[in-house]
């Protein structure tokens, strides 16, 4: 059954594609959670739209990650939290805190889903992050855990 995506899918396709996905998948799953509608005719044209749409955000986006990977370039990104004697946080670093100290080093205000911690951030040190604006703008930048002083 051919259909369009009306939001991204993971494993399937992003918004504004065109899929071929079984009956029941269609019939089950994305049509009644509104995540795609038939191919048809009107539907066609829609999706261009979508697809046209995509792509000047792609390139937007990228244009914003390379600006922010400029100004985090040589900078660690800071954040202090109270520690155990042994150097492990009481509490994980949230992606929240995260934002709050790239805002404070770059002027860029980031949205909380768009760090990409691959594991929880518990002890103090270096942690690699990863940045995500878009399925096509990614990057890595370090992320400096230090003891709060008292």
């Amino acid at each position: 059954m051919k259909l369009i995506l009306n939001s991204d899918v993971k494993s399937l396709g992003r918004k504004g594609d065109v899929v071929d996905v079984a009956k029941g998948y269609a019939r089950n799953y994305l049509l009644p959670k509104n995540l795609a509608v038939v191919a048809n005719s009107s539907n066609l044209k829609f999706a261009e739209a979508l697809r046209e749409k995509r792509e000047i955000q792609a390139v937007a986006n990228n244009e914003l990650a390379e600006s922010i990977k400029t100004a985090l370039a040589d900078a660690k990104i800071v954040i202090s939290q109270n520690t155990t004697d042994e150097g492990t946080l009481y509490a994980a670093v949230s992606n929240e805190q995260i934002v709050d100290a790239i805002e404070t080093f770059s002027g860029f205000r980031l949205e909380a889903e768009q760090i990409d911690v691959e594991n929880q951030v518990k002890e103090i040190g270096l942690h690699s992050i990863s940045i995500v604006l878009g399925p096509d703008a990614k990057f890595e930048t370090t992320l400096e855990i230090i003891p709060e002083t008292k």
